[in-house]
């Protein structure tokens, strides 16, 4: 009788365990979709990166130039106001 309830009771060990591996499963297939959905972001933000070093200093020196042309416009015009009084 004895070794008939050590079957039993490793037979129910064994299903904890298989129990225990199933959630552990899960476990991994969430972090693995995680892990997915990071590698995504961060590829995405790989190319915007190389992306901006591309374009970040032409848009730069774009908008620099229009900034200095604004100044020199309204510099002008304050002289032109200031000859005509």
């Amino acid at each position: 009788m004895a070794l008939l309830e050590a079957v039993h009771n490793g037979g129910d060990h064994v299903t904890e365990v298989r129990t225990e591996l199933a959630r552990v499963r899960e476990a991994l297939d969430r972090t693995d979709a995680v892990l997915d959905f990071a590698d995504e972001t961060l590829d995405f933000a790989e190319t915007a990166i190389v992306a901006s070093r591309r374009w970040g200093p032409i848009i730069l020196g774009v908008v620099g130039v229009a900034a200095v042309g604004a100044t020199v416009f309204v510099v002008l015009r304050k002289r032109r106001a200031r000859q005509e009084d």
